[in-house]
């Protein structure tokens, strides 16, 4: 009776093998692609910041102020529209800052270390926007080739995990089961 049981599950055991192990391969691959698409957008981000902050430190200028002096005149204001409005662009040259910090991260990690950065350097809502838009594509650079393998030791890995996990408990539940009769 067990013969007839074990080519079944052996079959599936196979498949499940192969399955975890490719389905880690193609999402790992597309890792370089999701990367571009989130750097594109993240530089799109940042020129608009660019541009917005030239806008004041333009205005700054027509005024003879250099932007630090036309912040403090708006911080430094009775009135709370100038005051919030100076408040408003020191978070928009955080937000420059923190833009710039992250994208020469990101454009300056060699490859093997992308991921890593990228979980590290993340703008969170940039991130949520490319996923919305991501497009997944064939991985045809080595660096895909790369997370690829990555992706299919990974996948095989956690199957092998949760095979060992599921045989552990299995022989548990049958030890008790014997100890119960």
């Amino acid at each position: 009776m067990r013969q007839l049981f074990s080519y079944p599950l052996q079959l599936l055991n196979g498949f499940l093998d192969r399955a975890f192990a490719l389905a880690g391969a193609v999402l790992l691959a597309q890792f370089p692609q999701f990367y571009s698409q989130y750097i594109q957008r993240l530089a799109g981000h940042l020129n608009e910041a660019r541009r917005t902050i030239d806008l004041y430190g333009e205005n700054a200028a027509s005024l003879g102020l250099t932007l630090e002096q036309y912040i403090e005149q708006h911080l430094g204001s009775e009135s709370e529209i100038f005051v919030s409005t100076g408040q408003i662009i020191v978070s928009l040259l955080e937000r420059l800052h923190r833009l710039e910090s992250s994208f020469t991260a990101l454009l300056e990690a060699p490859p093997w270390m992308r991921l890593w950065i990228f979980l590290k350097e993340a703008e969170l809502a940039v991130a949520a926007q490319t996923w919305q838009d991501f497009t997944p594509g064939i991985p045809t650079t080595m660096e895909g080739l790369i997370y690829a393998a990555a992706g299919l030791l990974l996948g095989w890995s956690c199957y092998t995990l949760i095979k060992w996990i599921v045989q552990k408990l299995a022989g548990l539940l049958k030890k008790r089961s014997l100890q119960a009769t």
